[in-house]
């Protein structure tokens, strides 16, 4: 019984880590499918501008591709989410003081 319950055990952490994401191992210039292999897919697909997002917010990791290539690896999702919202709140501002300024001309 304690036989059998270690190798269940040694079975289950070797299954563990057998499904670490390697991000360390993409690179830029990688290709979509090279990507796919060492990481699988994306949990999400995001277009942005001329680019993709591949979001891997399990692992708190950002790919982006360009014409199906790595152009760049974020290894903090939350650092850009964070930036995003950062901008979001700065074009609000400018947004508002250009609305100011057509008001003022009238």
């Amino acid at each position: 019984m304690r036989k059998t319950l270690l190798i269940l055990v040694a079975a289950i952490g070797l299954a563990a880590c057998s499904k670490t994401k390697s991000f360390e191992s993409v690179s830029k210039g990688m290709t979509k499918d090279k990507v796919i292999e060492l990481i699988g897919e994306p949990e999400q697909k995001m277009p942005m501008f001329i680019a993709e997002w591949w979001m891997y917010p399990t692992d708190n990791k950002v790919i982006v591709m360009h014409s199906d290539t790595v152009l760049r690896v974020v290894m903090d999702l939350k650092s850009v989410q964070d930036s995003m919202k950062s901008m979001g709140t700065e074009l609000q501002k400018l947004q508002d003081q250009m609305k100011n300024l057509s008001e003022g001309v009238k």
